[in-house]
């Protein structure tokens, strides 16, 4: 598999973070400033460096157990084994029985990260934060600057295994980089995202191109002509008109989104309902421009209204969250969508499991002009755990990620700690239940290129154990078509699709991997919703394409152009 890296500008986020951090002041009206009680919960000293001066054990267990409060947001979809719930499950009873951490949620929320960040902003308003949680890049900057953060530095140094180190470090610079604001580590970032094994891909259905004699989707007129026809002729086969071409959430951007839809048209708008932004190169000049407001994007919101009235796009998406919008997927009511490379361990894998004849295959997203695919490829970075000012053991973080990596890490998984710790033997993803995880960019990767090279070789012999479960898996579906195991072998085809996206260089990066700008914090929100509103009422057909126009001149009036101004002021200097 050829490797693909990050911009280089976006990697040099490191430079101007901690600069750019301390320079902006925030007046937001959910105040990170407000009084906090100064009490913690109950903890006990951490386990000291020796005085060789080596580091502390990244495993060490607390003598006497500690607590340890929280919030956090679950995956649509999550699942537990039998018997466990939110406070006792397999890594609830990991931290405790090796670690001595006693986890306790104060709250929970399930779904897409809006009613989550709601909640949060609540508590830090009110002064009620738990002694650790996930935060956004503008949500750190405004905790740092309030001074509510614990400062991980000597944690990280001390605790830090060499496995979360490598996986951070592969994001080189920007890794801890990013974290940090006056030599001082104030978060701890998440790392796995960015890995290109969640690329978006055009997920078919061709159980029904095969039964409505279509051919595979190879050109964008393939895609529509698919689409009109899995709308109007009756692909399910129960003699009624209930069946659409694509399926979306009312967040458009959201899950499932439209991404794919508007790189076919060389557009690349943000994902505003999950705070990833794109900015690209400006088409007129030398610096960046945000890419939602480009002529593209229009044009793809003019076919996408034009698909709407035909009742190609689902006509009630405005209303429907991730979780009913992914029904017409898994209860069979749309047989095409633009999603995720790992799809099909969620949703794709309970439509499997629910209707064994959905053969849901992946293919690459072709163009409406021709030219080559630009996928959307945001600031790897887009989350972090942070600790409450004054909690006694922030180290506590760290071996938690430590633990994570343990178990599950390419380095170190077995096919015991896979089944115990990552997804059961009856498909649950008990991964979902950490807290706090870590991964390695291309671990996903190499295991697909690598278990590949075997299923083609029929020979195993250099996997590990795991990889040949996998193996075995792969080649039970092939020979039995049992969907049990369709997740494996789907994932195995659909890196195939990603490894043709790296080689032919199928990516736009978003170039802007510094912190929110004070701009962005003023005026984010609003930009925001006005954008969401805008192409909600277009792809509808409440307003005609042309009130594109009038969005794109409101954005900069509203705050737009001085944001724009901010980070080119930005990319100037990370040059």
């Amino acid at each position: 598999m050829k490797a693909r890296k990050i911009t280089v500008v976006v990697m040099m986020a490191v430079l101007t973070f901690s600069m750019l951090l301390s320079a902006c002041s925030t007046n937001n009206a959910t105040n990170p400033g407000a009084s906090q009680s100064p009490e913690t919960s109950a903890a006990t000293e951490p386990t000291p460096a020796d005085d060789s001066g080596k580091p502390a054990d990244p495993l060490g267990k607390y003598e006497t157990p500690i607590e340890l409060t929280a919030v956090r947001n679950y995956n649509q979809g999550t699942k537990f084994i039998a018997g466990d719930n939110e406070n006792d499950n397999t890594w609830t009873r990991a931290y405790e029985e090796e670690l001595g951490i006693k986890l306790k949620y104060d709250w929970v929320t399930t779904g897409t990260s809006d009613q989550y960040n709601q909640k949060l902003n609540l508590s830090i308003s009110s002064g009620d934060l738990p002694d650790t949680f996930s935060v956004d890049a503008k949500t750190l900057k405004q905790l740092v600057e309030a001074d509510q953060l614990e400062d991980l530095t000597d944690a990280f140094n001390q605790y830090a295994s060499p496995l979360l180190k490598e996986a951070i470090a592969e994001y080189g610079d920007s890794g801890l980089g990013a974290s940090t604001v006056n030599g001082k580590l104030m978060a701890l970032p998440v790392t796995g995202s960015g890995d290109y094994s969640g690329s978006e891909v055009l997920w078919v259905r061709k159980d029904w191109l095969d039964k409505l004699g279509l051919p595979e989707p190879k050109t964008w007129d393939d895609v529509l002509a698919t689409a009109q026809a899995f709308t109007e002729q009756d692909p399910d086969g129960n003699q009624k008109k209930d069946t659409y071409g694509i399926p979306i959430s009312k967040d458009i951007n959201g899950y499932p989104d439209l991404q794919g839809f508007f790189n076919a048209y060389q557009g690349n708008p943000s994902n505003v309902a999950w705070k990833q932004y794109m900015w690209i190169k400006d088409p007129a000049g030398d610096g960046l421009a945000y890419g939602s407001i480009q002529p593209e994007v229009k044009t793809a919101l003019t076919k996408l209204q034009e698909l709407y009235k035909a009742g190609i796009v689902d006509p009630e998406f405005g209303v429907k969250d991730t979780a009913k919008a992914l029904e017409g997927i898994t209860g069979g009511k749309a047989g095409l969508y633009f999603g995720y490379g790992w799809a099909m361990n969620w949703p794709l894998g309970e439509a499997v499991q629910k209707d064994p004849t959905a053969n849901w295959v992946a293919y690459p997203i072709p163009t409406a002009n021709g030219e080559p695919l630009k996928l959307s490829y945001y600031f790897p970075l887009s989350q972090w755990f942070v600790v409450k000012k004054g909690y006694a053991n922030p180290e506590a973080v760290i071996k938690m990620a430590n633990l994570y990596l343990e178990k599950l890490a390419p380095q170190k998984v077995t096919v015991e700690s896979n089944y115990k710790y990552g997804k059961s033997q009856d498909g649950i993803e008990i991964i979902n239940t950490a807290l706090i995880t870590s991964a390695f960019v291309t671990a996903n990767m190499n295991t697909a290129a690598e278990v590949r090279s075997a299923v083609l070789a029929k020979d195993p012999s250099q996997l590990k154990a795991e990889q040949k479960v996998t193996y075995d898996e792969i080649l039970n579906y092939m020979e039995t078509q049992d969907p049990k195991y369709w997740v494996q072998y789907s994932f195995m085809k659909t890196m195939e699709v990603v490894d043709g996206y790296i080689a032919g260089d199928n990516y736009r990066d978003s170039l802007y991997g510094g912190p929110p700008t004070q701009t962005m914090v003023e005026k984010q929100a609003i930009l925001d919703k006005l954008e969401l509103e805008t192409f909600t009422k277009i792809i509808m057909g409440a307003v005609s394409p042309d009130e594109f126009d009038k969005f794109v001149s409101q954005w900069k009036q509203l705050g737009g152009d001085q944001i724009t101004a901010e980070v080119n002021e930005w990319y100037a200097s990370a040059k």
